[in-house]
């Protein structure tokens, strides 16, 4: 089965629960005197979307796959990445340190939900997973991406209470994190990803040089492997940001999205560079794989 036709479906039920979280969120930000009566719906629905994308994800692992890789195309890896991040966002949230995260990550969720419509009706198509290499490969760079997500939400956050705290509105931080909490989030966060990212580049290097086609000439320079490596320096950077002064506050919370951008720009490189050329292992922080796209 190659294309699942209740996967699109549900994705596309989960992305009006989120949109509609969202909403929600948005109206208790703005309103003075939110009743918890908004908090509660905004929550109920953030759940349903957390237990929808990971009953999902787990249908298609034993339903549609019936094997015990469960992440077999690119609709597994944005279903992967939208159950953790919402998994994460409300276990911030219950620790109560990093409040008002949600208002800012719901919007986030819902643009994956809807990537993975994409995904899943329009743009299907499989990995071809044939070693531990690219699983490894694979792995990192959605949980590498997760994180980052998490880190670029909390660089707006920090922007937003930031300008807030500057026009001294009376509710630019209202029911928001601090300052301080915000940036050990976006540090936290980026530490993580740049774990998870420089593993993913190890491996992918590992899986082009172990090759047919091998590195290629002038592969150090190509469009790819530039935006990767930028990528890696930003969040370097940023994981750095309590021991360079120059680095931390506002800056940090740019280059947190800056870098995330960067990231999505360097998938689109590896994707166009793959479906140009179908048979040859692609490199990069991307999604690697072989094959045709259907």
């Amino acid at each position: 089965m190659i294309h699942d036709k209740l996967t699109t479906w549900v994705l596309i039920v989960l992305t009006v629960l989120s949109a509609a979280a969202c909403l929600v969120a948005v109206v208790r930000l703005r309103k003075k005197s939110a009743g918890r009566g908004l908090w509660c719906v905004q929550l109920s629905l953030t759940g349903l979307c957390t237990a929808g994308s990971m009953g999902l994800f787990t249908y298609r692992a034993l339903v549609v796959h019936r094997g015990w890789q469960p992440l077999e195309s690119h609709v597994d890896g944005l279903l992967l990445i939208a159950a953790l991040f919402a998994v994460m966002v409300l276990f911030l949230q219950s620790l109560g340190g990093v409040a008002g995260l949600a208002t800012f990550a719901l919007p986030v969720l819902t643009l994956i939900l809807a990537w993975a419509i994409c995904a899943s009706a329009w743009t299907f198509y499989f990995f071809e997973i044939d070693s531990v290499w690219k699983t490894v490969h694979l792995a990192a760079v959605y949980l590498g991406t997760l994180f980052f997500a998490v880190a670029a939400i909390g660089g707006g956050m920090f922007l937003y209470v930031q300008r807030g705290l500057r026009c001294k509105r009376l509710g630019g931080g209202r029911g928001l994190a601090s300052l301080e909490a915000i940036e050990r989030l976006i540090v936290w966060a980026s530490a993580s990803g740049f774990a998870l990212l420089s593993l993913g580049l190890a491996m992918g290097l590992i899986l082009v040089a172990s090759g047919p086609t091998k590195l290629g000439e002038g592969w150090w320079y190509s469009p790819k492997f530039v935006a990767a490596t930028a990528v890696w320096l930003i969040y370097g950077a940023v994981m750095n940001a309590r021991h360079a002064a120059s680095y931390r506050g506002a800056r940090a919370a740019w280059l947190s999205i800056a870098g995330l951008v960067l990231l999505l720009v360097t998938f689109g490189l590896v994707h166009a560079t793959s479906d140009a050329n179908a048979d040859t292992a692609e490199f990069g922080i991307g999604l690697t794989h072989v094959g045709a796209a259907n």
